[in-house]
């Protein structure tokens, strides 16, 4: 008989052996299976995680550029609104200058904004009779240019010479300084005259010599020095690269990459000559997963911007070592080191995913009650308040008092199971004043994971601000700040309206200045102004609080009476106005006198609309100029 075969016997004795030993070799073919298992999953898991980090990089790498570009056009807005309030007045004096530069507040607007300037095109013929002209009629307006003068000394080129510059403070080394002596500029000033705007590569400014800076430049066309109109000046600002920087790119992202923009030369590649404008600190020699640059380019002014991002670590968050090596060996303390990690993962996904549905700015934790349980580092930086002073707290007890019921009620409504909603409200700040923010509320009290309202609070102050403002620039007189025409027929209107039902009176009075002209010929339209100024204050303080004195425009005035008793009341009211502006005006210390023509018109006897009113009343002015200087005449009889 045959003998088996060895396979055969191998077999055979596999199914004889013992069970203990038949379980461990079972055992020990699981666990490698489970090990392999875990290594692929593993090699798939880090790979997944390198990718999201990848990802997670450029987005943050969009972001510093989106940043760094919206703060380049806005220093590039702020130079091209200096150069149309050039070529929309006929005139910019220094004085006007420097208004609109305080105007824009650099520090607060555009910070990183070193300072503006006006630089004037002068040919060599011209040199020495525009120092001149420079000293004497500047000077007057600041003192440092009694000693202006054009430098370097080239003689023999036609000059742009820094006229102007603001602010003066810790800029006057600029003062005079010749553009065309530097070819960067050079090629910077014809680049801005052929495309309107334009940058220089890097530079090294008079009044910072240490550190790199960019000049913008814009062209203007204004009356010359001598007289003539020329389309050779240009308006400029100056920024350093690293307060551009600074000021662009919160710290907390520029932790996370390296940053290194290069200036490879002219949109056109005239120059080829690469220039590094911004660097950080050296990168650690740290080893990482993976290392990439990002590159982003911005083409500005005419130059051509390399930024280049290189990630300081990877955000991996990858499973340690040694938990692994524990995983491999036992699978019941991988399942629960696997259940830990997926627990923590899964609570950082839904609360990111919650709060970036609500575009965070800082965030609030809320229990069902209004309490807040806690708050995020930022909190400060948003509200002005520390964490310390939210938490422990109902939500609405910093809120103002007006606007602490509302908080309240929408709170309420959200816990019901209602829609996220937003609350605009004033925090009550116990050493500073209110501070307007945006709350958006979010109920996730269903999400075990979360378990709170989300509250994003938004600093809304500066855009409050900018609303009020627009509307005081839309029904108020920038010079006088009293009402213009559109408030006064606003207000006249809803005058008119009261005394139909209370059958009452009301009157239009038109004022017209008589001499005010002569003012503006003798002392110029500063004094002009200012007379402008104290005319309206002494109007103002002739009335009663329930009337309304507006300015038309030029010098005249228009005053809304409401419920006079009769005709004799206008009468006596426009005498008091008489006399108060017959009074002297001191402007810097010399007296002007003016005299008013006053023309009246009451409602309802000469008219049931503002603009009957007015054109009777107008006529009634003029009636009171032809007539003779400071008389007052009441409009005629309807026909």
């Amino acid at each position: 008989m045959d003998s088996p075969s060895p396979t055969a016997r191998s077999y055979v004795s596999a199914l004889t052996l013992p069970a203990r030993r038949r379980s461990a070799l079972i055992t020990a073919a699981v666990v490698a299976a489970v090990i392999v298992l875990q290594w692929l999953v593993l090699l798939q898991y880090q790979a997944l995680e390198a990718s999201r980090s990848e990802r997670a990089f450029a987005r943050t790498v969009d972001q510093a550029t989106v940043s760094l570009i919206q703060q380049t056009v806005l220093y590039q807005n702020a130079v091209l609104g200096l150069r149309a309030h050039y070529l929309g007045s006929d005139e910019v004096t220094v004085a006007k200058f420097a208004r609109y530069a305080r105007a824009l507040e650099i520090e607060q607007a555009l910070p990183g904004l070193r300072a503006f300037a006006f630089n004037r095109e002068v040919s060599e013929d011209d040199r020495e009779a525009y120092v001149k002209w420079v000293r004497k009629t500047l000077s007057e307006y600041d003192p440092a240019y009694a000693g202006f003068d054009i430098y370097p000394v080239e003689p023999g080129h036609t000059h742009h010479v820094v006229e102007t510059i603001h602010p003066p403070l810790g800029n006057q080394r600029s003062l005079g300084y010749d553009l065309m002596s530097s070819e960067v500029r050079r090629l910077a000033i014809a680049r801005a005259r052929s495309h309107g705007f334009a940058a220089t590569p890097p530079i090294r400014l008079q009044q910072a010599p240490n550190a790199i800076a960019v000049l913008i430049l814009a062209p203007v066309s204004t009356p010359g020095w001598n007289g003539h109109l020329s389309n050779q000046q240009t308006v400029a600002a100056s920024f350093l690269v690293n307060d551009l920087i600074h000021t662009a790119i919160a710290p907390a992202l520029r932790r996370r990459f390296h940053l290194q923009i290069v200036d490879l030369g002219s949109e056109e590649g005239l120059d080829t000559f690469p220039t590094v404008l911004f660097e950080d600190d050296a990168i650690n020699n740290e080893t990482l997963p993976y290392r990439q640059m990002l590159h982003r380019t911005h083409i500005y002014g005419g130059r051509r911007w390399d930024i280049r991002f290189t990630p300081r670590n990877a955000e991996l968050h990858l499973i340690p070592m040694p938990v692994i090596v524990l995983l491999m060996i036992g699978g019941a303390l991988m399942a629960g080191t696997i259940t830990h990690l997926t627990q923590q993962r899964i609570r950082r996904a839904a609360r990111n995913q919650a709060l970036a549905e609500q575009a965070l700015d800082c965030v609030l934790e809320i229990d069902a009650d209004g309490v807040v349980r806690s708050a995020d580092a930022s909190t400060a930086r948003i509200t002005g308040m520390p964490p310390v002073q939210w938490e422990g707290r109902p939500l609405w007890s910093s809120v103002v008092e007006e606007d602490a019921d509302a908080v309240r009620t929408g709170f309420g409504k959200v816990v019901a199971d209602g829609p996220p909603i937003a609350l605009e409200c004033r925090l009550a700040r116990p050493d500073a004043d209110p501070r307007w923010i945006e709350i958006r509320l979010g109920n996730q009290l269903s999400k075990r994971t979360i378990g709170a309202v989300l509250a994003q609070v938004s600093d809304i102050d500066a855009r409050k601000q900018a609303e009020a403002e627009i509307e005081r620039l839309a029904f108020f007189d920038s010079l006088t700040k009293l009402p213009n025409r559109r408030l006064l027929e606003q207000r006249a209107e809803m005058t008119f309206s009261a005394a139909r039902r209370h059958r009452g009176r009301a009157a239009l009075l038109v004022i017209d200045l008589d001499g005010f002209k002569q003012i503006n010929d003798n002392a110029g339209h500063a004094t002009g102004d200012t007379v402008l100024a104290t005319v309206a204050t002494r109007l103002q303080l002739a009335l009663r609080d329930s009337d309304t004195v507006a300015r038309l425009g030029g010098d005249e005035f228009v005053i809304l009476l409401g419920q006079p008793a009769n005709e004799v009341d206008v009468r006596a009211a426009a005498g008091r106005l008489t006399r108060d502006l017959a009074l002297p005006l001191n402007v810097d210390g010399r007296n002007w006198f003016v005299r008013a023509s006053i023309g009246m018109a009451m409602f309802p006897d000469h008219g049931t609309s503002f603009a009957e009113l007015l054109s009777r009343a107008d006529a009634a002015m003029y009636r009171s100029k032809r007539s003779g200087s400071g008389l007052n005449t009441m409009a005629g009889p309807l026909p």
